[in-house]
């Protein structure tokens, strides 16, 4: 299950012109590179939620989608949230004894999916979140798991419960057949589905994962990220850069072009040069730019 129906609104103005999952990163809709993960991890089936502009996302992903990967969408009229995505969406998983990865279509981020499942299946988890280490876990809603690696407490809640450790919640899980029974017809599944099962003491499953993640919520977040990806700090498999830059095939690395991802289509003036700048596809740009994200309709200038 690809989670791809959110508003992006930390993404403004962005997010005005593409919905979030089909933003271009380094010359790919962002929910791409959960899609590609989920293939390279076996899976053959994506079911994916949408809301805002839906045959806009629907198209992009079909296109972007990796080969041998079936794709079906679950389209919301009204936004379900998490929760109630996951409720909406059990009709089109066909089998019904198997395990659901769900990942967030807005995040980079490549854990060992197998090895999860397998854990997952091990331990007759209702569900299996993929948890990271921060410095400040609280800041993200603390996810507790005690020294087996059984979840306690959830959002440090409740407090007093045998937790060995505190981690973030990477936005993937695994659930079991029967946790769909506790999906809600709308709200988020932490704060109903894992809080009824940790509660009741139900078996949920904590997974630690020091796999690099990103996610892109403003911005700046939005701009760093393209420019890992040009530079390698960042690695993604598919990602190919040339003199520290993601650019079209039809356009050649100059001193013009430093440090940049420039999409399809761009039309660049003469004698303009391009610094630490993401340019979307279809934009013209007569003026240089340094450390910027440009858009057809955008200049946006960051400090």
């Amino acid at each position: 299950m690809l989670l791809a129906a959110g508003l992006g609104t930390r993404l403004r103005p962005l997010t005005d012109l593409r919905p979030k999952p089909i933003v271009p990163v380094a010359n790919k809709p962002l929910a791409a590179f959960a899609m590609e993960h989920l293939a390279r991890s076996g899976v053959e089936r994506i079911i994916a939620n949408t809301h805002p502009q839906p045959e806009k996302v629907e198209n992009a992903l079909r296109d972007a989608c990796p080969q041998g990967v079936e794709l079906r969408f679950s389209r919301e009229t009204t936004l379900l949230g998490t929760g109630g995505g996951l409720h909406k969406a059990r009709i089109w998983f066909d089998d019904s004894q198997a395990p659901v990865i769900v990942m967030n279509g807005d995040t980079l981020f490549a854990p060992d999916l197998r090895e999860a499942v397998e854990a997952h299946v091990a331990a007759g988890a209702v569900a299996t979140m993929i948890l990271r280490k921060t410095p400040d876990p609280r800041r993200f809603g603390a996810i507790g798991i005690d020294s087996t690696g059984r979840v306690r407490s959830l959002l440090g809640s409740p407090e007093g419960a045998d937790v060995n450790e505190e981690l973030m919640f990477s936005g993937v899980h695994i659930l079991s057949p029967e946790a769909f029974d506790a999906m809600p017809e709308s709200g988020c599944v932490i704060r109903t589905a894992y809080r009824s099962w940790v509660d009741d003491g139900a078996p949920v499953l904590g997974i630690v994962d020091h796999s690099p993640w990103a996610d892109l919520g403003t911005v700046s977040e939005y701009h760093r990220l393209n420019l890992e990806l040009a530079s390698g700090s960042f690695l993604w498999p598919g990602v190919s850069p040339r003199d520290g830059s993601v650019l079209p095939a039809d356009l050649e690395s100059s001193e013009r072009i430093r440090r940049s991802v420039v999409g399809e289509g761009v039309r660049i003036g003469d004698d303009v040069t391009l610094d630490r700048c993401v340019v979307w596809p279809g934009t013209s740009v007569e003026r240089s730019a340094c450390n910027a994200v440009l858009t057809p309709e955008h200049r946006i200038e960051l400090s």
